[in-house]
């Protein structure tokens, strides 16, 4: 062979690898946090303005079945970055590693994640935004779990602040000069304001990530805080809303900040990172990744309940669903999910597929043609997103430790829900028809004994014990009526 034919064969090799690269789409998953369902106009939300988020639901697929992970941060993400439902996954509730420790429970080395995944596919991987699975020294940052880039809070704790004294850069702290201390023992009232507002940081980051790694395939978790407690916002943000209700000033001697609006506040938080998306979907368009990009939207659980100046009710956040942040009734765990992705994913479709968080990693797995571990939880859910035939879970599974001890399990239509059994062992299931009472006001469980049995089996067969003595529950399981 000649050396002008072995470069011709080397050249067209390696165009055909460039070509195959390129072809792989981009992944943007877009997490808030504490946002219900009803927050988002898509959604139903008639006070504030998301025309960002509304539109990537209007040019993509919207779900209306879809689950988090856990009620509450931590559990929640990890079981989206691991596949894993909480009945499996390493981290099961928010535990500080210690009370005036930044960070949170590490998972355990050799914990496999969608980001480890992505990379091996031949993805740069980014983080931007709050992690919440552990620090730097316990060797469960973002960086030792397979995520090339990370920028934001490591520590859900210290992310209760919108002015935090620095954020973390691939382990390094960032000092945000002009902010106020933070006590991560959360014993001191938050101040209200600061010279540095995080969240812009980490907006701006996102859209610098993007200009610096559109050459490749790249994979950004860009988990936002916003709307999660304390209410705090620059001004601008509030000025849209300030005036159209009335107002009960938030003033706490404990913790979170303080707000003489809090619902201006709160409104003006989810807009402001709505205008933020907006200009991360535009610039996608300006550089032409729009159609090479697929960009998820949710929350990592249900919103809050009335706290530091919260107002679910006025503004409907939870849709009309039962229950609120730290309950496995709807309002704590069903939550917004849209997926867009130009000319692969129908416009304006909406699907009642029921999905949860741990589907994110074989879906993944699926689009990338990697395998996806054999330990899974999750269904992908890619025939979905491209209009195929879907295979459906049997079941899905929740259990959480706080709050005397609660576990779910949703079958087809049917709910069974567990309450206090950590006190309890033998709590009644309740058990509720989604179909026909989505807002479960109804429990129906002493007329369908069949159903009761079957959860009953699932709660004990999908509890695996965990080495941390509060992620388990008694002895005594499976629950019984």
């Amino acid at each position: 062979m000649t050396s002008r034919l072995t470069a011709l064969l080397l050249a067209v090799a390696a165009c055909c690898s460039q070509a195959a690269e390129s072809a792989k789409p981009n992944v943007i998953f877009i997490l808030a946090d504490d946002l219900g369902i009803g927050d988002l106009g898509c959604y139903g939300q008639q006070k504030i303005h998301t025309p960002n988020i509304d539109r990537i639901a209007a040019e993509g697929l919207r779900f209306t079945q879809h689950y988090c992970g856990n009620c509450v941060c931590a559990p929640s993400r990890c079981t989206l970055m691991t596949g894993l439902h909480c009945g499996h996954a390493p981290i099961r509730d928010n535990m500080q590693r210690g009370p005036s420790e930044e960070g949170q429970r590490p998972m355990p080395a050799g914990t496999r994640t969608v980001a480890q995944l992505l990379h091996d596919a031949g993805y740069f991987t980014g983080i931007i935004g709050k992690w919440g699975l552990g620090m730097p020294e316990d060797h469960s940052s973002p960086r030792d779990f397979g995520f090339d880039y990370s920028y934001g809070y490591l520590c859900q704790a210290v992310a209760h602040t919108y002015y935090p004294p620095y954020l973390w850069r691939n382990n390094e702290r960032e000092t945000l000069a002009g902010n106020p201390p933070y006590d991560v023992s959360m014993k001191g009232v938050i101040e209200p304001k600061g010279e540095i507002y995080a969240h812009d940081l980490m907006a701006n980051d996102a859209l610098q990530f993007v200009r610096d790694h559109r050459a490749k395939p790249f994979f950004l978790y860009l988990a936002f805080t916003i709307p999660h407690l304390s209410l705090q916002v620059p001004e601008d943000s509030m000025a849209e809303y300030q005036g159209q209700w009335t107002e009960t000033p938030f003033r706490n001697t404990k913790h979170y900040a303080n707000n003489e609006t809090p619902r201006a506040a709160y409104a003006g938080m989810i807009t402001r990172m709505d205008k933020d998306i907006g200009r991360l979907m535009a610039l996608l368009k300006d550089l032409g990744l729009d159609d090479n990009t697929l960009v998820f939207f949710s929350s990592d659980n249900g919103a809050v309940f009335p706290l530091a100046g919260t107002d679910p009710v006025f503004f409907h956040s939870t849709g009309g669903f039962r229950g609120y942040k730290q309950d496995l009734y709807e309002g704590g765990i069903h939550t917004p999910f849209i997926a867009r992705w130009p000319g692969r994913i129908k416009a304006g479709a909406i699907t009642d597929h029921v999905s949860a968080f741990w589907d994110f990693l074989p879906t993944m797995a699926e689009l990338t043609g990697t395998p996806a571990p054999a330990n899974t939880d999750g269904i992908s859910y890619l025939p979905t997103l491209l209009g195929r035939q879907q295979k459906e879970h049997e079941f899905l599974y929740w259990e959480y430790y706080s709050g005397g001890g609660r576990v779910a399990v949703r079958l087809g239509d049917w709910k069974a829900v567990a309450n206090g059994i950590k006190k309890d062992p033998h709590a009644p299931l309740e058990v509720y028809k989604l179909d026909s009472d989505p807002t479960e006001s109804h429990d129906l469980a002493a007329e369908n004994p069949g159903i009761v049995a079957r959860a009953r089996e699932i709660i004990a067969h999908e509890h695996f014990p965990s080495p941390v003595k509060e992620w388990n529950f008694d002895a005594s399981l499976p629950v019984t009526r």
